[in-house]
């Protein structure tokens, strides 16, 4: 059963002293915390955007590798468009005080793996947010000063309307690798003075934010529109439909499970081997663009009944290739880094990964990428098709001249299709 933790304490006042420099993103920093979530509460396959004045709630949800309950505080940041600190002091942007206490949790039950589930809504009892933007928050374990994740969300406060065409006849050609966006956004004309300076425009593919374009200028301006057109960095390479698996029980082999074997003291779960898909036609799965949906058959509450199980990924290749290759998937925060890459193995003749994984739903990508200031490409792998179904993202911020924060103020999904 879940227990709520009510605890009265002195509370300490802002902490920023040494997120100054820092750019957020959702992400686990230890390797004990596994599965974090964020996104509207009730809604898993949404963004993690509210809209401020609403009754809505952001969830965050992670796991702690654990047999029993520890002790973890949160802050909240303000942040810049580009992630960063603002400029803004606590009492501007929340009501409310830092370093509460992550009171919502429940141990694991029934399950080969012991963990502690752990939820945070925000806003709460303890914490009302002021105004728009980007916020990070940073979980800590009870007197350190060491976060074990941090986790982004934004609030939006709707007073852009944003007109957003998606097609596969770019301006690198027509129905071949690329997809191209035209935006045009609708403001009011007494608030922005001047679209080409107070605006910033973000647009997204399937979440992702190592390939998203940030733009600052439009095509043209006209009384009250803003309207980007012909942007180099509005093609985006088309890509490939996600890849999937699915496990909810260890009695029986899911979704692209070859094999499920117990090597003491746990699970094992063994995907079929997979292939380069770049050099083959295109063909139409059903996806959901890189999301997980964490499930279980052996219970219905799947935060503490869904099992953790060892994940066996395996890309037949011949020769390796002279990048890195990654695996792209909520399941690593949509993060191209160590957790996420693969190795090579001359043996096997192959790219393998090892990871520890929940019980549920996974989509994911196999993706090259040449270093770390590079976004990755999906091109040697998976391939681009121009019929692939995307899903875009646009958020668009507005900072007023002498303001000391970006404003929220417009965001859109669109899905190719």
């Amino acid at each position: 059963m879940r227990r709520i933790l009510i605890i009265t304490s002195l509370l300490c006042l802002v902490f920023q002293g040494n997120v100054q420099a820092q750019r957020f993103r959702t992400s686990p920093f230890s390797a004990a915390v596994k599965t974090l979530r964020v996104f509207p509460a009730g809604k898993w396959d949404a963004m993690p955007v509210i809209e401020l004045g609403s009754n809505d709630r952001i969830e965050i949800n992670f796991d702690v590798m654990d047999a029993a309950p520890g002790t973890y505080t949160y802050t909240i940041t303000h942040c810049n468009a580009g992630w960063t600190p603002s400029d803004l002091i606590q009492s501007e942007y929340m009501n409310g005080f830092q370093n509460r206490y992550v009171n919502d949790f429940a141990s694991s039950f029934n399950t080969t793996m012991n963990y502690v589930n752990y939820r945070l809504t925000i806003p709460n009892e303890d914490i009302t947010l002021k105004i728009s933007g980007n916020y990070a928050v940073q979980v800590f374990p009870e007197n350190s000063d060491e976060p074990v994740l941090c986790a982004c969300f934004s609030i939006v406060e709707k007073k852009t309307g944003i007109a957003m065409e998606v097609t596969p006849r770019s301006d690198k050609g027509m129905n071949n690798f690329f997809q191209q966006i035209n935006l045009t956004l609708n403001y009011n004309s007494s608030e922005v003075r001047d679209p080409m300076r107070d605006l910033s425009v973000y647009v997204r593919q399937n979440n992702r934010t190592d390939n998203q374009a940030v733009l600052v200028k439009p095509l043209r301006v006209m009384r009250n529109q803003a309207v980007f057109e012909h942007v180099p960095a509005l093609i985006f390479d088309a890509g490939n439909e996600y890849r999937a698996f699915e496990m909810t029980t260890r009695r029986a082999n899911g979704l692209n499970i070859e094999s499920i074997k117990f090597y003491s003291p746990y699970f094992h779960v063994f995907l079929y081997p997979e292939i380069i898909r770049a050099v083959r036609p295109y063909s139409f799965i059903q996806d959901i663009n890189g999301r997980i949906f964490i499930r279980t058959l052996m219970g219905d509450d799947f935060d503490t009944m869904g099992d953790y199980y060892i994940v066996h990924f395996f890309l037949a290749c011949e020769n390796p290739f002279p990048e890195n290759v990654y695996i792209l998937s909520e399941a690593f925060n949509n993060i191209l880094d160590d957790r996420s890459k693969m190795d090579y193995s001359p043996q096997d003749g192959g790219y393998e990964k090892s990871v520890l994984l929940k019980e549920g739903y996974y989509n994911y990508l196999y993706l090259t990428k040449k270093d770390d200031r590079s976004p990755g490409s999906t091109a040697s792998v998976e391939g681009n098709f121009y019929q692939t179904e995307n899903e875009y993202q646009v958020l668009v911020y507005f900072r007023r001249p002498g303001d000391r924060y970006d404003q929220l103020i417009g965001i859109q999904t669109v899905q190719f299709k």
